[in-house]
């Protein structure tokens, strides 16, 4: 985690530095904002500032640019990290496998979260909000997109990144 740190902050800046080829590391963020970037800038960048580099607004793009830039290096959901032609890295001997996040071995990983007023719960955001956690849609929909479904998660992360392990699947 500490080496990612330093690139992303800019202390590493060539792949030499870490035993590589004599090559300039290209940093590619996600846009500040991203639910992707705030999940690295929580798990691996620990409040340190992130080095400017360029930016790009969708896990599309920056797969793009990472699969044609050499040097580059960059944080992706899984779907798009998934693509033939990227080198997915370990941390800390750790492989980005979705066995690896369902249990927390690999931590870069989040879902998103819905809220709602606990006093004024329309029915249909009620009713929206089951259909989304529905064994249906997570297997009809989540998991054909290539994300990993929540039912299969062993532990929960909240809004602020703390990880408990779930107790009673229901």
């Amino acid at each position: 985690m500490l080496q990612l740190r330093e690139i992303f902050s800019g202390k590493i800046n060539n792949w030499n530095q870490l035993g590589g080829p004599n090559q300039k590391i290209v940093v590619v963020n996600r846009a500040e904002g991203s639910g992707t970037r705030k999940t690295f800038e929580l798990e691996v960048m620990k409040g340190q500032k992130m080095k400017l580099s360029q930016t790009q607004d969708s896990n599309g793009s920056v797969q793009k640019i990472i699969s044609t830039t050499p040097g580059s290096i960059s944080y992706l959901a899984f779907p798009y990290a998934n693509k033939k032609k990227l080198q997915k890295l370990s941390i800390n001997h750790v492989k980005p496998t979705s066995a690896n996040v369902l249990t927390n071995k690999w931590v870069l990983w989040s879902y998103e979260h819905m809220y709602m007023n606990k006093k004024k719960q329309p029915q249909a955001a009620k009713k929206f909000i089951e259909y989304i956690m529905s064994r249906q849609f997570q297997t009809s929909t989540v998991e054909k997109m290539g994300y990993i479904s929540i039912r299969k998660m062993k532990v929960q992360k909240d809004a602020n990144g703390k990880v408990t392990l779930i107790k009673n699947k229901g």
